[in-house]
Order: structure tokens, then C-alpha cells, then sequence
């Protein structure tokens, strides 16, 4: 076997290589976005079924709770399709701090009294 028929070889295992590494890190990525989803989702739901108030709760609060930084707490909070943001508004009526809130139909409905 010749030294180019060698380097040939190598290169295209180190071709596969890389593209294996590439793929376990992306499912890793995915992975780790999908249980911050799943962990924010499950702490508003939990809240919010709670009772004491509308569940709403911060950026700073969420953080605090499900030990997540700021932009993970952001990006998992846009990302649900059970989460919705909603503004806190100042004295002047404009929107000073981010709420997020559950908003899942998996809520049980409200009692009537």
C-alpha cells in the first residue's frame, strides 16, 4: 500500500469521525435546550396550579429556582408553546420587567362558586 492510498484512508475516517462528533454534540445541544423547556414549563404549571396568584414570575425568580442563567431562562421561556411572556408594566404604563406564564391546556378548569 502506498503512503497516498494510507493518507486517503485517514482522511476519510477522520471525515466520518467529525461528522459523529458533530452530530452527538448537536443532540447534546437539543437535549439540554429541551429539559430547560421541559423545567421551566413544569415550575410555571406547578406555580400557577399553586393558587396563590396568577403564577406569573420573573426572569430573576425563574432563574433563582431552576438555577438557569438569564438567557436560558429567555430562550426556553420563547421557545414554549406552553409559556407566554407577558409585560410588567411601570407607573407610566409602559413595560419595565418580562413575566412568563403558564398557559398550557393541561390546566384543570376553574372552579365556580
Amino acid at each position: 500500500m502506498k503512503y497516498e492510498d494510507l493518507l486517503e484512508i485517514a482522511a476519510n475516517w477522520a471525515a466520518i469521525l467529525t461528522a459523529g462528533v458533530a452530530t452527538i454534540a448537536y443532540m447534546r445541544f437539543v437535549g439540554a435546550q429541551w429539559l430547560r423547556r421541559r423545567a421551566l414549563e413544569r415550575h410555571l404549571r406547578e406555580e400557577k396550579l399553586m393558587g396563590h396568584d396568577e403564577g406569573r414570575r420573573t426572569v430573576i425568580h425563574l432563574m433563582a429556582n431552576l438555577a438557569m442563567t438569564e438567557s436560558e431562562v429567555l430562550q426556553a421561556g420563547f421557545q414554549s408553546r406552553k409559556v407566554k411572556p407577558v409585560p410588567g408594566k411601570d407607573d407610566q404604563g409602559r413595560a419595565a420587567r418580562i413575566y412568563f406564564e403558564y398557559d398550557g391546556d393541561d390546566l384543570p378548569a376553574p372552579r365556580k362558586m
